[in-house]
């Protein structure tokens, strides 16, 4: 019934209930006594959690490694598996290993979800994700286990190597530490790992099926999705490096050793891209690079990836598009190919919707926490609520330490921006897609003068 029920929604509304469905199991599960140390939790924090979770934030309320039993510690840690990899995606998986025919509209889900058409298939790229995700966990626990085996023991540190290696690939950022990985700001090999793990669940799952490919055959040809993806993500990542060691050079990085200012300033540079982990105290940063950070949490990672944000793509055919207008040109090119009017006109929907959505919570939540009457005291709160509400939309769960301390009323419209910032850039690219024309009539052209 459940299934016949989906096959009648439209692709966005599958996503829509399959990972609202998913969050109030999750919330129901973390309420349960056995969830957490203290044997009770409120419920808008179970469902903050949940979201958080699901939706691969990191954005917390209650001490994941203090407050949560390990049991609770287990169901979000299978809320983050379920939210990175998607809903829809294990659900066909499981269909396809039970021999059951794949809905056509299960497909177009997981095809757009995953931005394949026309490529080599479904059921390929679903095979793909699979074992891409397991495998690339698997070596991270196995790297991080290194140095966490000896830090504890066998058992405990095996799992704190499972973990944060799940957390880091589904760009959640949840961790079990207290203060996350900030006693890690100098161990290169936990840096290296967990940018690692962070990038390669960023880039998206048809850019590492495309990367594998090319790596054992020659013929193959790297989209221009993967190259756009990969051209961006390489810029973002060494100037944010170079950004953001500029901006904390007398500030965190302050009295570091030169190693660990590299380190350090890499390691934030990777992480807002919806990662949510952190080697430095955000809650001490200057307002620039809060502001930076903002717009890198912003753009996020890439489509069809376990992280959040208007996506790589979308910046990439923005600057595309600038530079064509700029040399006077119609037509939007990028590495010798045309892009497509209806990818650009896609690309922007994304961002301004988003863009609108972001600044109409922003109101909202200034509004939960200031009230109406002005507090002159807390104006500077404005850069802590506004880095609080990109990071819930753009999925990072970074935080300058504020979050335990919101309203409940606060809490929620996070939770929403957080579903709204997981589900909305997507959706709002299903729904732009190209569909045929209904009539065959066009409407009379008028000019508007713009600047």
């Amino acid at each position: 019934m459940f299934r016949q029920l989906l096959s009648k929604l439209s692709p966005p509304h599958q996503l829509i209930a399959s990972f609202a469905a998913i969050i109030l199991i999750g919330a129901l599960l973390l309420m349960l006594p056995m969830a957490t140390t203290k044997g009770d939790i409120h419920p808008i924090d179970a469902l903050f959690t949940s979201t958080s979770a699901v939706c691969v934030t990191g954005l917390t309320v209650l001490d994941t490694g203090k407050d949560f039993s390990v049991f609770g510690q287990i169901v979000i840690l299978g809320l983050i598996q379920c939210g990175g990899i998607g809903i829809i995606t294990f659900s066909l998986f499981f269909m396809a290993m039970l021999g059951k025919a794949i809905p056509y509209y299960g497909r177009k889900t997981a095809e757009e979800t995953f931005s394949q058409k026309g490529g080599e298939g479904f059921y390929p790229l679903l095979k793909a994700v699979i074992i891409f995700t397991a495998t690339i966990e698997l070596i991270g626990a196995l790297l991080l286990s290194i140095r966490f085996v000896p830090s504890f023991s066998m058992l405990t540190g095996s799992y704190y190597a499972v973990f944060h290696s799940i957390s880091a690939f589904c760009n959640a950022g949840f961790s079990i530490f207290s203060n996350n990985l900030m006693d890690y700001k100098g161990d290169i090999l936990v840096n290296l790992v967990i940018t690692v793990l962070i990038i390669a669940g960023g880039l998206g799952f048809v850019v590492l099926h495309e990367l594998r490919a090319g790596i054992f055959s020659r013929m193959a040809r790297i989209s221009l999705h993967s190259r756009l993806v990969l051209m961006v993500t390489g810029v973002l990542l060494l100037g944010g490096t170079l950004i953001f060691m500029l901006l904390e050079w007398n500030n965190t990085l302050q009295g570091l050793p030169m190693q660990t200012k590299i380190l350090a300033s890499w390691f934030q540079s990777v992480t807002p891209r919806t990662a949510g982990f952190n080697t430095l105290d955000y809650g001490i940063m200057t307002d620039a690079t809060l502001f930076f950070t903002i717009l890198l949490m912003f753009i996020g990672a890439s489509p069809g990836s376990t992280g959040g944000g208007i996506k790589t793509s979308t910046i990439g055919v923005f600057m595309a598009l600038a530079i064509s207008r700029y040399r006077g040109r119609e037509d939007v090119s990028l590495f010798n190919r045309t892009i497509p009017k209806d990818v650009v006109f896609k690309a922007f929907s994304v961002g301004l919707i988003s863009g609108v959505l972001v600044v109409t919570f922003v109101i909202f939540i200034l509004g939960a926490e200031l009230g109406a009457t002005p507090h002159p005291e807390s104006r500077g709160i404005f850069v802590n609520l506004l880095f609080e509400a990109v990071s819930a939309f753009g999925t990072v769960g970074l935080s300058t330490g504020i979050t335990p301390k919101l309203s409940y009323s606060t809490k929620f419209l996070l939770i929403l921006l957080m579903f709204a910032g997981r589900l909305g850039p997507l959706t709002i690219a299903i729904a732009f897609a190209k569909r045929e024309a209904k009539g065959t009539y066009r409407h009379p052209e008028e000019n508007v003068i713009i600047g």
